[in-house]
């Protein structure tokens, strides 16, 4: 394991170092390198935005970065930490999509590009998890500007969104290789067990009692509400939106059953009731008292699907996939190796070949989401109750979803600025004007289309598009204008990115 472990590294490594960027981020190569990178780890940390990740990942950053005598200025980034050490497991945190931006139907349940790997799932007490994302999308993203009782029955988001994540994952929990459910309030509760737990788990050395007691100190509330204030891991994520209000703070109170202080009576009915009829059994820690007290009922759950595999009625039969699984493991594990070996060795020499690990997006797909987004901006701009941004945070933006932004030419005026779900993902657009006072709108997404480098025109419905890409980022301007209008402000910006 530690040979193959060294030998997937330094292909991976080798790959990301020998490819210039202006190709990397490109056709057939952009999805190599997301099937290699998706390849190259060991274990993944899902959890849903809002439920404590920040204090996990600092625990076991600061660990593993004692552990193995790292230089590091940030803890939060363990996930790195396997390229300064062959020692230490690749591990991917992510939230597992963007269920934040989705309702609750939308949420994504085929969980099997886990297969094979282990998933250290994060979980919150989703009344907690409602009010602290609630609070984030307000003051930090402004993504939203409604009152919270509105949110939690409208949003997307919101506690369907929340709950449907958790089922997803109580149905597929037998898919990944391993599976480990934490909860922030085991962290609350022991601390240090949690950080033994997942150690163990994810690969890494058991850690003292000596190391388990700094740990837990420099990953406290103060520590890290200190760390915030004084931005001492010089990163985004841990950045207050505004320093003088408490509630844009990253690490805002870390309280147990704070929603009681925000919700009203009737919101904790409406959505204590939503949890009790909906949340699968697995996580019942999290059913109401009312409903924790209630003898088990055999009457299936409103608007639950359908379990894939339940252990409770199967009986041996997850003990027997498991055994199948392990069986045809190192068959397996041959199979994903020789033909990503294959495909590296086509991919890094002969990038321009005609093949595809997942369909690139077409420009019609681009043309028609940066049409609606331009709409949808129009019409905010035309209703009072509907605040417009006009502060743009590139750098907050880029961590936040992997969008890089262009630089916004000498003259242009921001007037709004949203984060968009879209087919394509996380999507951005910037509505500017000119030093003429043309109205534009800028709409840029992460992902892999057939689009040139350099902006091209395309038009539907009498409303032009400029479109074009800059490394992994697709952009599109739409106004308005005249077409060779429209194609000189694309340029503008294209050459100012």
């Amino acid at each position: 394991m530690a040979l193959r472990s060294k030998l997937r590294d330094l292909a991976y490594s080798a790959g990301e170092t020998a490819l210039p960027k202006a190709i990397r981020y490109k056709g057939v190569l952009l999805s190599m390198r997301r099937a290699a990178s998706h390849w190259t780890k060991d274990a993944y940390i899902l959890s849903y935005p809002k439920s404590g990740r920040t204090w996990l990942r600092t625990m076991l950053g600061t660990m593993a970065s004692s552990q193995f005598e790292l230089d590091v200025e940030n803890p939060m980034e363990v996930q790195n930490f396997w390229k300064l050490s062959t020692e230490i497991p690749n591990i991917g945190i992510t939230h597992d999509g963007s269920p934040n931006l989705q309702y609750g139907c939308e949420v994504e349940t085929d969980k099997s590009r886990y297969r094979s790997k282990k998933v250290l799932l994060l979980t919150r007490d989703p009344r907690d998890v409602l009010v602290s994302y609630y609070f984030d999308a307000k003051n930090r993203m402004k993504v939203i500007d409604c009152d919270i009782s509105t949110y939690i029955r409208e949003e997307k988001g919101s506690i369907d969104a929340i709950v449907a994540y958790y089922n997803a994952w109580a149905q597929a929990r037998t898919i990944p290789r391993d599976f480990l459910s934490v909860s922030y309030g085991d962290m609350h509760c022991d601390p240090k067990k949690v950080v033994r737990d997942c150690a163990a788990f994810l690969g890494l050395p058991a850690p003292s009692e000596e190391l388990l007691d700094l740990v837990v100190e420099k990953a406290s509330f103060s520590s890290m509400r200190n760390a915030e204030l004084n931005d001492r891991f010089n990163h985004q994520r841990l950045r207050p939106a505004d320093p003088q209000n408490p509630e844009s703070f990253k690490v805002r109170r870390g309280k147990m059953g704070g929603y009681v202080d925000y919700l009203s009576r009737d919101d904790i009915a409406y959505v204590d009731d939503y949890i009790d009829r909906n949340l699968d059994p697995f996580f019942s820690r999290y059913y109401s008292e009312a409903k924790a007290t209630q003898p088990p009922s055999a009457a299936p759950i409103a608007n639950r699907p359908p379990l894939r595999i339940s252990p409770a009625s199967a009986g041996g039969k997850v003990a027997t996939q498991r055994q199948a699984n392990n069986d045809n493991r190192y068959r397996e594990l041959f199979k994903r190796v020789a033909a990503t070996v294959a495909v590296f060795a086509c991919g890094w020499f002969a990038h321009d070949l005609d093949y595809r690990f997942v369909p690139q997006a077409s420009a019609a797909s681009l043309v028609n989401e940066a049409q609606e987004a331009y709409l949808a901006s129009a019409i905010r701009a035309d209703m009072t109750s509907q605040v417009e941004s006009k502060n743009v945070d590139r750098s907050e933006i880029l961590v936040a979803t992997g969008i890089e932004l262009p630089s916004i030419p000498e003259g242009w005026l921001v007037t709004d600025a949203q984060l968009y779900p879209s087919d394509l993902g996380h999507s951005v657009v910037v509505t500017m004007t000119t030093p003429e006072n043309e109205r534009v709108s800028l709409f840029a997404a992460e992902e892999d289309t057939s689009i040139s480098d350099s902006p091209s025109m395309e038009s539907d419905n009498g409303l032009p598009v400029a479109c074009w890409e800059d490394d992994k980022v697709v952009l599109a301007l739409v106004g308005d204008l005249d077409a060779a209008r429209l194609m000189d402000l694309a340029n503008t910006l294209d050459q100012d990115s």
